[in-house]
């Protein structure tokens, strides 16, 4: 299955390593509301890095003597990074006393809890607005004039929210794993068990991508078109695109207003306008297979920009006496989204983790 999807701004010419330490990777979840410090939950602010976030959500019940269950988090960081996130406790109005939780791990494995809040209700996945993200490119070679002008191009333009690698597991397998599950369709109303969720997002996942990666070859990804559903840059609203007059191509321009496409499921070509529907089922014509055996897992209505404007973006040169320079760059993205969908369209980036891995490390 095709996995090579189409560049906004032409392939990057200037390449560099990324994560060559964990703390050149910096994400911070921010929930857009503030815990009203009162309540039966506990929030809890953690710096972690080198930990799995089901793992440490796991520890933190074991240190506060509560069911694993009654541990919720909003959403999942990666591993091999220097992360902030909230988890929530539900301890019926105790204080749990979490000085021990750094005990239950190893170097070079470090967690540190940044804040504790009481709030009235349960964090739930998704519940987040945003993530913020610092992250150092180091080893830079080629033209870093072509790149500085790239970052601003990023900057005014945005990039293709395209699902990163990450969703589609090590050398594909959640997608190939995805198409064994999806071609037999739903064998029982069971719920899913959560690697067959995984798989079943890659596939829906892989399906997006297939039809944006089109859009992008077209121009479509980026303007709007009669009858599509259009969704503001800075707030999940969305709306349908009447009719596309002068303003509305200014606020596209400005990248406040973008496209979205809807995720493939029952009755999903609601979701977008006429020539839109008309593109998605050109681009995913040869995969009927695919479609109809995800039609068959009740899938909720659900869409996605299809362009990703990075937001409060500004950049930093390094370029020490000896050796290549790095950059350091800085930048909001909305829930859901990727930090290496930005970053392809920057450089040819080489991961330099330990390890990589099977689901969506950067949301």
């Amino acid at each position: 299955m095709n996995t090579q999807w189409r560049y906004a701004w032409s392939k990057p010419t200037v390449s560099g390593d990324l994560k060559t330490h964990v703390q050149d990777f910096y994400v911070e979840e921010q929930l857009g509301f503030e815990p009203d410090g009162k309540g039966e939950f506990c929030f809890v602010f953690i710096e972690k890095q080198g930990v799995n976030t089901d793992f440490l959500a796991k520890r933190l019940a074991q240190v506060a003597g509560i069911d694993s269950s009654k541990v919720t988090y909003s959403g999942v960081k990666d591993r091999h990074a220097c992360t902030r996130q909230w988890f929530c406790l539900h301890t019926l109005n105790k204080e749990p006393d979490l000085s021990s939780i750094q005990e239950a791990f190893r170097e070079p494995e470090s967690v540190r809890v940044v804040a504790q809040l009481k709030h009235s209700k349960k964090l739930r996945t998704g519940a987040h607005l945003a993530n913020r993200f610092v992250i150092r490119l180091r080893e830079l070679t080629g033209d870093l004039e072509e790149l500085e002008g790239r970052l601003t191009l990023i900057q005014r333009g945005g990039v293709p929210n395209y699902y990163g690698p990450q969703r589609f597991g090590i050398n594909g397998n959640n997608l190939q794993n995805g198409k064994a599950l999806v071609l037999k369709g739903r064998q029982s109303r069971r719920k899913l068990p959560k690697n067959e969720s995984f798989w079943l997002s890659a596939i829906r996942s892989w399906c997006f991508n297939e039809a944006l990666s089109d859009q992008v070859e077209s121009g479509m990804w980026a303007r709007l078109c009669d009858g599509d559903i259009a969704q503001f840059q800075r707030r999940d609203e969305q709306f349908r695109v009447k009719e596309v007059g002068a303003l509305m191509h200014l606020k596209v321009m400005q990248g406040d207003i973008s496209p979205v496409l809807p995720m493939i499921s029952e009755g999903w070509e609601a979701g977008t306008g006429p020539q839109r529907e008309a593109a998605i089922k050109h681009s995913l014509a040869n995969s009927t297979d695919l479609i109809d055996g995800l039609m068959t897992f009740d899938l909720s209505r659900d869409s996605r920009l299809a362009r990703l404007v990075p937001m409060d973006m500004v950049w930093e040169w390094i370029k020490p006496k000896e050796g290549n320079a790095q950059l350091i760059v800085e930048f909001l993205l909305p829930k859901g989204c990727f930090a290496t969908s930005v970053l392809r369209e920057m450089i040819d980036f080489t991961d330099k983790s330990a390890e990589k891995y099977h689901e969506n490390i950067d949301r």
